[in-house]
């Protein structure tokens, strides 16, 4: 499970920073798209109104165009969510390395699993993979345990074993 979470993050941290890249490169082509037809807007001859008219419309888009993205990378902030996909692909490589080491040093005890558990979860958390539609709250008004597995319902008929009643309890 932690390899795969390893995999997981590791691709999302690759696609997220291709989306910066690409987002970065985007808004700095119509920026310059947008400067440059601004400069011929200025050396344009004074007789051709129709042409600097659409220069200066044209490049005014490019510039609104260039704000509006520059506006939604800094609410999405494609490079820190790239940055979080490394850490947690580094972080679930340290564990996934501790277990390993764990499982070859000895036989690993009730107390390592529960704790390898602890720290997949806490991962999980703290690193979420959705990005947008449904994208998890850092800080979310109620807080609850997070369930691992359901646990056994308790029978209360006389007819179970004692086994069965060590694992109810």
């Amino acid at each position: 499970m932690v390899s795969d979470r390893v995999e997981m993050h590791h691709n999302v941290g690759l696609q997220r920073d291709n989306w910066n890249t690409l987002l970065l490169n985007s808004a700095n082509m119509i920026t310059l798209s947008a400067a440059i037809m601004s400069g011929m807007a200025a050396t344009c001859p004074v007789g051709s109104n129709e042409t600097l008219l659409a220069l200066k419309l044209s490049s005014t888009l490019l510039f609104c165009a260039a704000t509006v993205l520059l506006l939604v990378m800094n609410k999405i902030q494609p490079s820190q969510l790239a940055e979080e996909q490394r850490n947690a692909t580094r972080l679930f490589k340290q564990l996934q390395t501790k277990m390993e080491a764990t499982i070859a040093l000895r036989s690993p005890s009730e107390e390592d699993v529960n704790d390898a558990i602890e720290k997949v979860l806490a991962l999980d958390r703290a690193y979420p993979l959705p990005l947008l539609g449904a994208m998890l709250d850092k800080f979310p008004e109620k807080f609850e345990p997070t369930v691992w597995w359901p646990r056994p319902i308790s029978i209360t008929t006389s007819q179970h074993t004692k086994e069965e009643e060590e694992w109810v309890e």
